[in-house]
């Protein structure tokens, strides 16, 4: 049997952890974290930082691991590298390519070079915020270098730059933050996957965000696939502009999402992740085209490659005439006393994973993160009419209470907007 450390145990990778067991390999989950929620499914876990490398290579070494794996965190890119190198196993990319698609700036840059379309901004230190003060706002102040919405601030005039910049280096290992022009376009994310130097188009869908709190980044409350876009970036050439930009980098395998919203009928993107993402959009992907992420990663990291056939035999970015939803019930801060109806929505017909953020006792205190997300459904049907019923059958029995027995979820998706802007 072969034995798998993955680097990273959030809920987020917990399914990476069910996957590589499913495959008949061994788990090993490292995460400082004791509660970690992926080491629940592990065979084997160490309460063991991320980012110590040499105890990281140590216990690997100890446990005669196979493979190292990346779980869905992209704070560890470099740790998983390190390790993958002093082991000498398998890993999907070098340094150059994990900073170039990490960094906000870089993959920006990258764009432009390479005729993508991309957000307008710059790198902004503190000493520069008069600067800004004619540019046309709103504007939106990111960290250059973090991930999970993080240090995001939404600008509508000057007088927002200062408490922006400062959140925003609060988050970054550097002291330059990136400025942009703030879109209110549709949100998009672009999903590929990489076998052996060719790019495969999964698929793009729409992100629905919660506006509850403007000035901070809009945390999402659902993905709808196919996008109302796909056609248009197809045939438009984007695809394959961005699938060019990809060879030209030199990218030959693993995963990778970007993030951006429609302008003028053109997807500009702004970010990109090359890991398995946060999201886990693998679910409706594997579900609809039989394209898993996380089995394509276990294998890489244990030396079979991605797969075992050719990924563009089966990918298919309107998903066989289905559709999917990615459901991201957001909650407001408090400590978890219990999750309401997570059995029976198990069971429902169309969901086909369920994914909580936390175990009951956790405490959620931070505003404006991902880390509000209390739980993640994934859900796969016929027609539109049918996903409708399907989220709103999800909000209807989902719930998640404090000690006083009070709900703290925040607003849910309007699922008219399905039938709104949607065919099928």
């Amino acid at each position: 049997m072969s034995k798998l450390m993955i680097i990273g145990g959030n809920s987020a990778t917990a399914g990476a952890v069910e996957t590589a067991r499913k495959m008949g390999v061994e788990t090993v989950v490292v995460d400082v974290n004791p509660r970690a929620y992926a080491k629940r499914f592990a065979d084997k876990s160490y309460d063991m930082d991320g980012t110590d490398v040499q105890a990281i290579v140590q216990a690997a070494r100890e446990e005669k691991v196979d493979g190292v794996l990346l779980g869905a965190v992209e704070e560890l890119m470099g740790s998983y590298l390190r390790v993958c190198q002093e082991l000498r196993l398998p890993c999907y990319a070098d340094k150059r390519l994990f900073d170039l698609f990490s960094d906000k700036h870089a993959f920006k840059e990258l764009c432009i070079s390479n005729d993508v379309p991309s957000t307008q901004g710059g790198l902004y230190g503190m000493d520069d915020l008069d600067s800004l003060k004619g540019e046309r706002f709103p504007l939106i102040v990111k960290p250059k270098d973090s991930s999970g919405s993080r240090g995001i601030r939404v600008c509508y005039s000057p007088d927002d730059l200062p408490e922006a910049f400062s959140s925003a280096l609060a988050y970054s290992d550097c002291d330059k933050v990136l400025v942009e022009r703030y879109l209110t376009g549709q949100e998009v994310v672009a999903y590929y996957a990489f076998q052996d130097g060719n790019p495969v188009f999964l698929g793009v869908c729409d992100r629905y965000t919660n506006h509850q709190r403007a000035s901070m980044a809009q945390l999402p409350t659902s993905y709808i696939f196919p996008s109302r876009f796909t056609r248009e970036f197809i045939d438009g050439g984007e695809d394959e502009m961005v699938k060019e930009m990809f060879l030209r980098s030199g990218v030959r395998n693993g995963v990778m999402f970007l993030q951006g919203f429609e302008d003028g009928g053109v997807l500009r993107f702004y970010e990109s992740g090359y890991r398995l993402n946060g999201a886990q959009e693998h679910y409706i992907i594997a579900e609809t085209c039989g394209i898993d992420a996380k089995e394509m990663m276990v294998r890489f990291a244990l030396g079979e490659g991605m797969a075992d056939f050719d990924l563009s035999s089966k990918a298919d970015p309107f998903l066989h005439g289905k559709m999917g939803c990615k459901l991201s019930v957001l909650m407001n801060p408090g400590r978890i006393s219990g999750f309401v109806g997570l059995d029976e929505i198990k069971e429902l017909d169309d969901v086909v994973h369920v994914n909580p953020s936390y175990l009951p006792g956790a405490e959620v205190k931070d505003v404006g993160t991902l880390k509000q997300i209390a739980c993640r459904f994934f859900i796969v049907s016929e027609t539109k009419e049918r996903l409708k019923q399907s989220i709103d059958d999800v909000n209807r029995l989902f719930d998640v209470l404090d000690d006083d027995g009070r709900s703290l979820l925040m607003e849910p998706f309007d699922t008219d907007l399905i039938l709104k802007y949607y065919r099928g």
